[in-house]
């Protein structure tokens, strides 16, 4: 009995020696859990709070992104406070969630604007080409209306290459300067820095041949004449000139002088007589009997006309045929001009009178000149 007892309490002791580590570990594990617990629940909350704040941070960014860019669409849109598209782009600016969406769609604004300048552009220089027919062209219109809907730059000048925008302009131009001159009367305009005088006729074909700019820039006046005659020594003029001829007068004293147009209604050779003198010498070899003999003889021929006039006279008068004084003295002057020219021997005692149709503005200026020089317009 006595060793049972003994029994009993050595399992007691050994059981309770047992029992003591096993609780300090289970205290270690739990105190270890707590603290691992509290240190991941630290971190946790040190990252969710940092998160937060940078959060709160982006956002901050991003609002105060959103108004520069806000403001920098206001900017762009300054000169186009009511377009529509400012309206869409502030919108976009508003519901967008990042900086880089943002700077998208600065740079869809920005080449929105950039391609709208340069439509305003290119439909000015069309209107300024087109100037006060730009509403009658419909081809205008149309061109404009293309280059309203195009989405580049690069589509706009396709479309230019394509055009024939000048062209179409001419015409407006051209058939209001027809509608405006008449074919029979002579206008006065401004060529290379000279007064030019010219028919309806010639004026529409020379404005023909003219670029859009030059035409847009012609002056036209209509030209009022006064005829007047000039005596004009023939090194002053060179050869005659006949009807219908277009002259230039200057002012050989003043040559800063703009020359004087005008036209040629009639032109006469001023003459008093005509003569005419050939010497010829006439040479030749005689033999006879072997002898051998030169023979020269000196051969003239003269002719002479006195008062020319006096036969003009004459033959209005019915006292010399009309027809033969026609037939030996008719177109004298172009005569003249064409041996003149074949010969290119030239009379500088030849006088010519002219009776010259000249701008009636002109006349004053005219009457001032004391030395004549005439310039034939060829």
């Amino acid at each position: 009995m006595p060793n049972n007892s003994f029994r009993d309490k050595l399992k007691k002791i050994k059981t309770k020696s047992r029992r003591i580590p096993k609780i300090k570990l289970n205290i270690t594990i739990y105190i270890i859990m707590v603290i691992s617990i509290a240190l991941i629940s630290f971190i946790a909350y040190n990252i969710y709070h940092a998160e937060i704040m940078k959060r709160a941070e982006n956002s901050k960014k991003l609002e105060e992104a959103k108004i520069t860019g806000i403001n920098n669409l206001k900017n762009m849109f300054s000169s186009y406070p009511n377009d529509p598209r400012l309206s869409i782009y502030i919108n976009d600016i508003e519901n967008s969630n990042s900086e880089e969406e943002i700077k998208k769609i600065l740079n869809n604004a920005e080449n929105y604007i950039k391609l709208k300048r340069y439509k305003e552009k290119v439909i000015k220089n069309i209107k300024n080409i087109y100037g006060k027919y730009y509403l009658e062209s419909l081809y205008a219109q149309y061109i404009t209306n293309k280059i309203q809907n195009a989405n580049s730059t690069e589509e706009i000048d396709l479309i230019l290459k394509k055009s024939n925008i000048e062209e179409n302009a001419k015409m407006y131009y051209l058939k209001s300067i027809e509608n405006s001159v008449s074919p029979d009367k002579y206008y006065a305009l401004p060529v290379f820095g000279k007064k030019i005088i010219m028919s309806g006729k010639e004026l529409i074909d020379y404005v023909k041949k003219l670029n859009l700019e030059d035409i847009k820039n012609l002056k036209i006046t209509p030209v009022s004449f006064n005829e007047v005659a000039l005596v004009v020594p023939a090194p002053q003029c060179g050869k005659m000139p006949l009807e219908g001829s277009k002259i230039e007068i200057y002012d050989r004293k003043n040559a800063s002088m703009e020359p004087i147009p005008g036209i040629v209604n009639s032109s006469y050779v001023i003459l008093s007589d005509i003569n005419y003198e050939e010497i010829k010498n006439v040479s030749g070899i005689l033999s006879e009997d072997g002898d051998t003999t030169s023979l020269t003889d000196i051969s003239k021929i003269k002719y002479s006309l006195q008062n020319v006039p006096g036969v003009l006279y004459a033959t209005a008068a019915g006292k010399l045929d009309y027809y033969k004084i026609i037939n030996k003295f008719g177109r004298y002057g172009e005569k003249l001009n064409k041996i003149t020219s074949d010969t290119q021997i030239f009379d500088k005692n030849a006088e010519y009178l002219l009776i010259v149709s000249v701008p009636s503005d002109d006349i004053s200026k005219l009457l001032s000149i004391k030395d004549i020089y005439i310039a034939i317009e060829k």
